[in-house]
């Protein structure tokens, strides 16, 4: 039998919640603690939630304070907020754990970053504008890992423009939340690129990784701002459970030349796949082209070839 996946990991701990299992929960996700490494913090934050619905106060102390002698905070919301946690709330040492998790987030700094990357000696105001990819990473990650991925771009002549949620899980996982809040925050950082930056609207795209493909494709069916096109990878999120929801959005868009690229994984389950198809044909049944490649193999992740898979979607949308 094969290994369990993340994905199918991350299922059924979420069953075991809503089984009340706690204990096999815990179990479970104790035992697949280290074939993970780049998921301990959200496993640790399930083993914290866990231990605290089975009233182990000590153990999910114990879980909490490991994650944070490991140099990642969680979010005020998480440790306030959470039903699982409700009962631990006011435990002495817990408290104490709170308060460290926040002096750590404030020594973080509360800045929202955008990052950029552009061609050197070129995009500066006054000059020809720049083509660019303003990209929205998605939920639980940060601007750093995607522009680590799109940088390239700016050796081509393209300006990079990476903008970070401000809405953070813990240390490195930021989240988008809704449409109005993204809204507001890439308003200012669309003006900070038009004041430090000349961008060729013509060749302006958006785009986004899983929840951030979503909140990239809602910015530009309604026209939030100038937009050539948009390339998604991987989108999810609750329009994409409820495709209802992007109707209004593509008849908004009529006419305006749009065109997208849409990248979805064979193998990536996080997403419905068959909503994914469904919003092509509506949106080229909407007069709004928009291609659909497929990756064979590849999960919720971002292709390997992302140079050769990014130049077709450009010369499409900018064809």
């Amino acid at each position: 039998m094969s290994e369990i996946t993340f994905p199918e990991l991350a299922e059924k701990i979420q069953q075991h919640f809503e089984q009340q299992t706690y204990a096999e929960g815990l179990t479970l996700a104790s035992e697949n603690f280290k074939r993970f490494p780049e998921e301990v913090t959200t496993i640790n934050y399930w083993r914290i939630c866990l231990a605290t619905r089975l009233e182990q106060f000590d153990l999910a102390n114990k879980f909490l304070e490991t994650t944070l002698a490991s140099g990642i905070w969680l979010a005020e919301f998480l440790l306030r907020q959470s039903p699982s946690l409700a009962a631990i709330q006011g435990n002495e040492e817990f408290e104490r754990l709170c308060q460290i998790s926040a002096q750590m987030r404030t020594a973080d700094g509360g800045e929202v970053p955008l990052l950029v990357a552009r061609p050197e000696d070129a995009c500066a105001p006054g000059m020809e504008g720049c083509p660019a990819l303003i990209f929205l990473h998605s939920n639980m990650d940060n601007a750093q890992n995607n522009l680590r991925q799109w940088g390239y771009l700016s050796k081509n002549g393209w300006i990079v423009a990476i903008p970070q949620s401000s809405q953070a899980l813990w240390t490195g996982a930021y989240n988008w939340v809704d449409h109005q809040t993204t809204r507001e925050e890439m308003d200012r950082h669309y003006q900070r690129l038009l004041n430090q930056y000349s961008l060729d609207g013509e060749r302006l795209i958006w785009g986004g990784f899983s929840m951030g493909a979503e909140m990239a494709l809602t910015l530009v069916l309604n026209g939030d701002f100038p937009a050539r096109g948009f390339i998604l990878l991987g989108p999810g999120g609750p329009k994409m459970d409820d495709l209802s929801q992007w109707g209004p959005l593509i008849d908004k868009a009529a006419g305006k030349r749009l065109r997208g690229v849409i990248w979805m994984g064979e193998e990536d389950r996080t997403i419905p796949q068959g909503n994914v198809r469904a919003l092509v044909e509506r949106l080229n049944a909407g007069g709004i082209p928009t291609q659909l490649e497929t990756f064979p193999g590849l999960g919720h992740a971002y292709p390997d070839d992302l140079e050769v898979a990014a130049a077709r979607a450009m010369d499409f949308i900018l064809s």
